[in-house]
C-alpha cells in the first residue's frame, strides 16, 4: 500500500505546486469563479492536508519528522512566492490553512496508526 500512497503523491505534489504558483489556478482546472464569492476558503486546508495525508502514507523517511518539516518549509515556500505571481498576493490566512491542514492531517494519520497498532503496553 506505501507504494500507491508514493505513486499518488509524486503525481498531487507537482500539481499542487502548479496550482499554488498560477496566476489563476482555476482556469488549470477549467473552473470559473462565482462573481462575489468567498476567495476559497477552506482550499489550502484540504490541498496541503491531503498532501501531507499521502507523504506520510508514502513512508518516505522512517521518522514522521523530516517530511513534516519538509511540508512546512513547503508550506511556507510556496505562499511566499506568490508574491512574484500577480495577481495573486501573500496572505497570512493563507499559510495558517496550509499549517493547519498539515497538522489534521499528522494527527488524523497518528491516530489512524495508533489505534491500528493496539494500546501500548
Amino acid at each position: 500500500m506505501t507504494w500507491l500512497y508514493r505513486v499518488l503523491c509524486l503525481a498531487y505534489w507537482p500539481l499542487l505546486t502548479a496550482l499554488l504558483l498560477a496566476p489563476d489556478p482555476g482556469r488549470l482546472l477549467g473552473v470559473t469563479y462565482v462573481p462575489g464569492a468567498p476567495g476559497g476558503r477552506g482550499t489550502h486546508f484540504i490541498a496541503f492536508a491531503v498532501l501531507a495525508w499521502l507523504t506520510l502514507g508514502g513512508r518516505w523517511l522512517p521518522h514522521a519528522a523530516w517530511p513534516l518539516a519538509v511540508l512546512l518549509a513547503y508550506a511556507g515556500a510556496t505562499e511566499a512566492m506568490q508574491w512574484f505571481v500577480p495577481p495573486r498576493s501573500v496572505e497570512l490566512y493563507d499559510l495558517l490553512e496550509n499549517f493547519a491542514g498539515i497538522a489534521a492531517a499528522a494527527a488524523l494519520w497518528w491516530c489512524f496508526h495508533a489505534r491500528r497498532r493496539g494500546p501500548s503496553p
